[in-house]
Order: C-alpha cells, then structure tokens, then sequence
C-alpha cells in the first residue's frame, strides 16, 4: 500500500539523487552517500488527491526509512460561530474515503448519540470542490462537536504504508532512498537500451545510404544490371556479386545495399538527388556518434534522465494538496516549533503569511526594495510586523474585535506566495471583518501581564486604555476589544506599556501630541476612551478638518529612544523622544494639537512611525504595490529639531518622469534582538 506522491516533490528529490551520484562518480547498481533528512527536504511526505492534512512526521519517517509507517489524515474543516450560527465546513476529506458513505456514517453517529449538538447536515458540493455544512446547535460548542468527529468519523483516518515492491524478482520491503534509486538505475537502463535501438536503426540507415551513394558512381551499369536481369531476386544477386552480367564487371555491394537498390525502381535511381542522400549520411554520423556517446557515458544517461524528467514536471508538475502537519494528534504542536525571527504579511482582503526575517536581504537607504507581498487580483498589501515564531498574536479589526493566534500557526510562504485568508485561521472572524492591527505579544508577558496595560489608537484621535489581563485569554473566537462612539472612526494601532510610559500620538499632517500614559484612566475592554491628540479644524475647534488622521503611536519610557516618521513618499527621519523640557517633544495634555514632528513636502503625508531603542534596529517598509524593502534604522537621518524633511530612504519615482510610482504604506521595526548573530557577522563582512 504505496500513497500516492507529488511529481515535482518527488522529481526534486531524483535530482538530488542523481547530482550526488555524478558528484561522487557512483557505479551503477551503488547507492550515493544521501541521508532520509536531505530527501525529505524535497519529499515532504505523501500528497492525497483529496488534499485533507496529514499528521505526524515520525510515522513519514518510519515509512521513508523502513518502508512501513502509519500517520493520520484529518479532514479540512472551517468552524464559523457568528450571528448566522455555528457551523463545521468540511472542505476536503481522508483519501479513499467516499463521501456519500462518509455522511451516512455521521448521520448514524447522531442518530445513536455517539456524536452530540448536531442539529442537520448539508452537502452543498459542487464540480468546484467538496462543501459539506454541519448545522450545530446553539448551545453547542462547534469546535467540540468537530472534535467528537474526529474521534468516531471518517473525518479522520488513519493510514498505514507499506512500500513493497519486487526487487530481483522478489517482494521487498523498500526505504525512500532504496525506490528512488531502483527508479534511477531503471530510467538509465531504459535510455541505454533505447540508444542501443536507436543506434542499430541509424547504423542500417547509414549502411544502406552508403550503398545509394556507392551506386550512382556506376549507376550505368547498376541500370543496365537491372533491365538485363530476369526479376528482382536476380538483380539483388548481380549487385552482390553472386552472379555476372555479360558486359558488365562484377558489383560488390552487401545484401542489405542491393536489397535497397534492388527495390527501388530504375528511374529513381537514375534521379535519385545524391546531395540529399550524401547530407543524410553526414547527419547520422553526427547522430551514430551521440548515440554511442550515450551508451559509453552514465553522465550523458543521467542528463538525459533529468531532462526528461523536467519535462514530465513542466507538462504534469502541480502543488501539493495535501497539508502535512508535523505533529501527532496526541502533542502540543509548539514543541516541535523552532523559535525563529519571522516577518507576518497581511492584505487588504485578509490574507495573511509569514516568512523568515532572513528571505529579505539588507538593503542601503534609497533603494527599490524587493517584492515582499503577493496578492490575489484587484487585493493590496495592507500591514506588515515582525516577531518571534512562538510569540502570541492579538489581531484587531476594523470591527473593534480581537482575536488569539499563535504566530506560527500563520502559514508559512515564499515571497511569492499569497498565503491563506484569515478565516480559515480565525473560527469567529466575520466575512466584513478587516484586520487593521496585529500585537505581538511575547510569552513571558502573556504569563505575566500584571501592571501592563494596551494602548488603542484611533483614527479620529482618541486612545483607550486597558489591562493586559483582560487579553491574554482572547483565543480564536475573538471578543470585543473597544467600541467606537464617532462615526467612522477606526482602529490604527495598538500598543502595550505600563503607568511609566509615555506616548506619543502623530498625525497624518505631521503634528505630534505626548502625554504621560498614567494620565489616562484605564478602562474595560467593551469602551471606546478619551481624546488623545486633537485632528480637527484648528480655526474652528471642529473635530472634522484638516488635522489629518492618526497614522501611528509610541509607547515608551526611554527618553533615549528615537521615533523613527516615514512619509508615503519615502522620506524617513530619526528624533530622539528626550525628556521633553530640554529636549526632544514636549509634553502636552491628552487632546491636544501637538507640537510639529516633521516637515513635510506638498502632496506627502506621514505613513509610519515606530518607536527605535537600538541603532541596530532595522525597519521593514512595505508599498501599496507589494514591494518591501529592509535597511538598517541608522541609514534614516537622525536629526536634533523636529521639524526637518528627513532624507529619502525609499526610491519610489519613476527613472525617466520622476513622477511617483508607489507610495508606502506601512512600516515596522524589527528589533536587533530579532536579527540572528549569523546574520549580523554577514554583514559587517
């Protein structure tokens, strides 16, 4: 029982398998020196037609290095519990396992209470894919009734491999290293044995054009041969030589020439187009010699090996379908996690990935950036963050809500990978649900919160103050985390910071407001706070005009640290905060204007701030077309006044019109603590 593999997995790990061969410079029959962990860096595991998840790599294991293994396959299921019900989305189910039967089984299961809060089940599938709802009753939890499911259903199954095959004509248990290397040996003497055919026809063609060639030097009396003879069977035996033609001196051509000759008739030969004929004799040459080429060089069988495998990937080659989760049912899947610096996209219509902080190279201020965010069509690129794989993620939306993630369990992608949309990480987010802002929150503080509080700025202007406590529980249902009272007003940003620390709210228009965190009153989670920098008409004292938007918030104690301000077109300074009497940014009430924070040019705003404790911080910036770009935090020009241009940190002008072509709109800090010793060893060389 052999599961069913990807092509261009499996394809990538033939290549390995034949590169180490040609570098080793292996006979044939003898297995390269590769161990499991290098050919499982391309074969991840089986991919099932059905897709579903797999889980457990020890059981992969087992099988790719024993040849018998067992690993369980978990169907893919959304669990929605908002304002229209609660419900289990089945989306793809175990392989072999059929539908119709699969839904008997459930509906069985209900009927004799094994499975319980069940209210009615649909199958809403269609030639687009496998849609089953599970209808659960409202006093149900759905993620236990899902659970109830994969216990007694055939929503889960489990699989047990047994890779036998015939190897010298008897039943083997085989490993992944020894079927891959059976399938090498095998496709090589295939192309050999296909050269050696191949040769035998080109040789016979060669020996019969040599003999066409040879006859037009005496075609008169190949001619006269022919009409003398009494059939064709006479005038094969004239042209080798057998017998003699009065007139005529003796041929010598061999059998297979004069049957050739022979069966043509005379005025083909009296017109055959010698050039042509001598032009097809030189390309066979060239073809006989590659072909024996082939059959005296494994180097050449194993190039033609791949190649051709290439090929059978470029026309049949698709990604995987099936999920592979590497942790057992029975383990906390965080185990097995590596903590690691990791930066998390998100889009505009909720997409959302991450990848390692090392995929994106440091780059010198002023540069483009390279591409960070792939979108699907007509989406943008919305919000970026760094952090720790194992750091727990509070995502806010637009909707004021909050919801709890594990930021590994955000999926992992290339640049070029688009991701998965939010709801099928986040059971209780609604389809008109925006994510605005996602906190990084680390474990020691989510085990700790006492004393800590989160900071909410609006756009509007006001700022909300909460314990930390009321938080750190929020799973992937999500809860209420602030109520606006403006119309209009939205979520910005969302900070953590203690009685100590002050803040620093900066608008849109450049203006800057600091006040002391204390002289907030903290709130519970379902308010909407106080003003905290004033946005309206400063002629009239209207809260509607021309004071911009919030774009971002500091939170910090540190009169050492610098805001970092980025405008939409690339400019970028650095001012320290200072203590606000001798230095830096004064400090104001709660709602006031604020004093200037930059200079801005005509038609630019201000898109990003962060707060910068360490001049080996770096920053992520991020465009409206998907570019990122990351340089150090000390290539931004530090400045002593608050009112300065900055210098250009991002090139987004056309070359040639030098007009605008992409604007920023995000950007985020990625602490040194974050930058690995690896990384930065590299680049000081």
């Amino acid at each position: 029982r052999i599961p069913p593999h990807n092509l261009t997995e499996v394809a990538g790990a033939i290549r390995l398998h034949v590169g180490r061969i040609l570098e080793e410079g292996s006979k044939f029959g003898k297995i390269p020196d590769i161990n499991l962990e290098e050919y499982m860096s391309h074969v991840k595991g089986p991919d099932f037609p059905t897709g579903a998840t797999i889980h457990g790599i020890d059981g992969i294991v087992d099988m790719y290095s024993t040849g018998k293994g067992r690993f369980h396959i978990r169907s893919k299921c959304d669990v929605i519990d908002d304002s229209s019900g609660k419900k289990i989305i089945i989306h793809e189910i175990p392989y072999q396992v059929k539908k119709s039967d699969m839904l008997v089984h459930i509906a069985d299961l209900v009927s004799k209470g094994t499975v319980t809060g069940i209210r009615d089940i649909r199958d809403e599938s269609s030639k687009e894919g496998i849609r089953v709802v599970i209808e659960v009753k409202n006093n149900s939890d759905p993620h236990a009734v899902l659970n109830q499911l994969f216990k007694s259903s055939r929503l889960q199954e489990s699989y047990s491999a047994n890779m036998m095959g015939i190897l010298d004509g008897r039943p083997v248990l085989l490993s992944l290293p020894v079927m891959l290397h059976t399938y090498v040996d095998h496709r090589e003497l295939i192309i050999e044995r296909r050269a050696i055919f191949e040769l035998d026809k080109a040789e016979s063609r060669a020996h019969i054009l040599e003999g066409l060639v040879k006859a037009q030097s005496r075609i008169e009396d190949v001619l006269n041969a022919g009409r003398s003879s009494s059939g064709r069977e006479q005038f094969e035996s004239v042209l080798q030589g057998n017998e003699k033609i009065s007139g005529i001196s003796l041929f010598d051509f061999t059998k297979p020439q004069a049957k050739a000759i022979a069966e043509r008739r005379l005025y083909q030969l009296s017109r055959l187009d010698v050039d042509k004929v001598k032009n097809e004799f030189e390309e066979l040459k060239i073809k006989i010699a590659d072909l024996k080429d082939i059959i005296d060089s494994r180097a050449r069988r194993l190039n033609i090996l791949i190649q051709e495998l290439d090929e059978m990937v470029s026309s049949h080659g698709d990604e995987r379908l099936s999920v592979i989760d590497p942790m057992p049912l029975s383990m906390d899947r965080e185990d097995l996690v590596a903590e690691e610096a990791i930066v998390i996209s998100l889009t505009r219509d909720n997409y959302i990935r991450h990848l390692p902080v090392e995929s994106f190279r440091l780059q010198n201020r002023g540069g483009k950036g390279l591409k960070g965010v792939a979108t699907k069509d007509e989406d943008t690129p919305a919000n970026i963050i760094t952090c720790f794989s194992k750091d727990r993620l509070l995502i806010f939306t637009d909707k004021g809500r909050v919801y709890g993630l594990r930021a590994w369990e955000t999926p992992s992608a290339s640049r070029y990978g688009k991701g998965s949309h939010i709801r099928n990480l986040l059971g209780g987010i609604r389809d008109e649900e925006k994510v605005v802002s996602i906190l990084p929150v680390d474990r020691a503080l989510i085990d700790n919160p006492e004393g800590h509080f989160l900071l909410f700025a609006t756009n509007k202007g006001l700022i909300k103050k909460t314990s930390l406590k009321e938080y750190v529980k929020i799973n992937r249902n999500g809860k209420y985390a602030l109520k606006f009272k403006l119309e209009g007003d939205s979520l910005v940003n969302v900070r953590s910071g203690t009685e100590e620390s002050d803040i620093v709210m900066i608008s849109s228009t450049g203006k800057a407001s600091r006040f002391a965190c204390s002289e907030i009153t903290a709130t519970s989670r379902n308010t909407s706070g106080v003003w905290g920098i004033f946005t309206g008409d400063r002629k009239t004292s209207s809260r509607e005009g021309d004071g911009g938007h919030v774009v971002g918030m500091i939170v910090t104690k540190d009169y050492e640290t610098q805001i970092l301000t980025i405008t939409k077109n690339g400019m970028g300074k650095r001012t320290i905060i200072g203590s606000g009497e001798r230095d830096g940014y004064r400090r104001t009430s709660p709602g006031a204007k604020g004093v200037k924070t930059m200079d801005l040019y005509p038609g630019d705003t201000i898109v990003g701030v962060n707060q910068i404790p360490d001049e080996n911080d770096q920053i992520f910036m991020l465009t409206s077309s998907g570019m990122m770009i990351r340089i150090g935090a000390s290539q931004t020009k530090e400045t002593i006044g608050r009112a300065s241009k900055g210098t250009r940190v991002m090139e987004l002008r056309d070359r040639k019109t030098k007009k605008f072509t992409d604007g920023i709109i995000n950007v985020t800090r990625l602490p040194s603590e974050l930058i690995s010793t690896e990384e930065t060893q590299e680049e000081e060389e």
